[in-house]
């Protein structure tokens, strides 16, 4: 009679789960290559002032690429920019000798302003122009669009103008996009009851941190929810996102996302306070807590069919 190898189904089953939630990341295309065959594209292919252009846009890669060709016997200078929704993303300045070639791609996936449905990617040269109008609607509340959104949470210790020690949220943002998402920042404790900040990533730089200062100990624990929102904290509307947090000042920071909740603004007649009986689970991120689930009842699983079969 064959025996089964129960710890063999174990570690299959772990790698299985494991692998179900890598295969849920999807990677994006580099750009490196974009063929000029791709069937939803504007494109053009021309000559101006002896210099071959040949320009195209694949809306569903979105990717674009320009190719150059100098036919002449004199050295030129072709300026190109680049812009997707308005905004300048790209600006080279290649320099031909005759008979030289210069090509470059670009990916525009990071690059729209997400608060449009329609679109524009534009390539402007010193000689031939061309444009793509693109529908594309964007969830404001998803943390995975080009946009303004939270990124790291510190606790800091400063001292104040009285000379006392206090707690400072330190709160990174990111926005791959040169399209700015002005809003608040707000925080929510066990005793900080939603103090405020400016929040936004100038254009033309990556991140930028914004500091609230908090009503809790320096010395303990301290736990809560952040809002960030271009629109007003009690709407559900703007480009917005939210997470929990849990750490000690100066140490370590637990930081998960959450789904954007509208509350009540702190000047409102009944001001929301944070909610300090919030189960752990609550502040697990969905997908996790799937995996957690499937671990623990497939491990359940091969423990009780251990004890029958064997």
């Amino acid at each position: 009679m064959l025996r089964f190898n129960w710890n063999m189904l174990l570690v299959m089953l772990v790698l299985f789960i494991i692998l179900a939630g890598v295969s849920g990341i999807a990677s994006a295309d580099d750009c490196d290559r974009v063929y000029d065959d791709a069937s939803n594209t504007e494109q053009l292919e021309t000559t101006e002032d002896e210099i071959e252009y040949f320009i195209l846009i694949d809306k569903d890669q979105e990717c674009g690429t320009i190719r150059l060709y100098n036919t002449g016997d004199d050295f030129r200078i072709v300026l190109v920019s680049i812009f997707a929704d308005e905004k300048d993303i790209l600006s080279p300045s290649p320099e031909l000798e005759p008979g030289e070639n210069w090509s470059t791609t670009w990916d525009f996936s990071q690059k729209y302003d997400v608060t449009n449905e329609t679109h524009s990617v534009r390539v402007s040269t010193t000689g031939p122009d061309l444009e793509a109008n693109i529908e594309k609607d964007f969830d404001l509340s998803e943390p995975d669009i080009p946009a303004q959104q939270i990124t790291d949470v510190h606790l800091n210790e400063e001292i104040d103008e009285e000379g006392d020690r206090i707690a400072k949220a330190a709160v990174t943002f990111e926005n791959p996009s040169p399209h700015a998402n002005p809003g608040h920042v707000f925080v929510h404790t066990t005793e900080t009851h939603g103090e405020s900040d400016l929040a936004l990533v100038p254009r033309n730089e990556e991140s930028a941190t914004s500091y609230i200062e908090l009503d809790d100990d320096p010395d303990g624990t301290i736990e809560g929810e952040i809002r960030y929102t271009t629109e007003l904290i009690h709407e559900d509307a703007g480009v917005r996102d939210q997470v929990w947090f849990r750490g000690e000042v100066d140490g370590n920071v637990t930081v998960q996302r959450q789904e954007f909740e509208p509350v009540a603004h702190p000047t409102a007649d009944d001001p929301y306070r944070y909610d300090t009986n919030e189960s752990v689970s609550e502040h697990i991120p969905p997908s996790e807590q799937l995996v957690a689930g499937l671990l623990i009842g497939g491990v359940l699983v091969i423990v009780i069919g251990r004890r029958y079969w064997n």
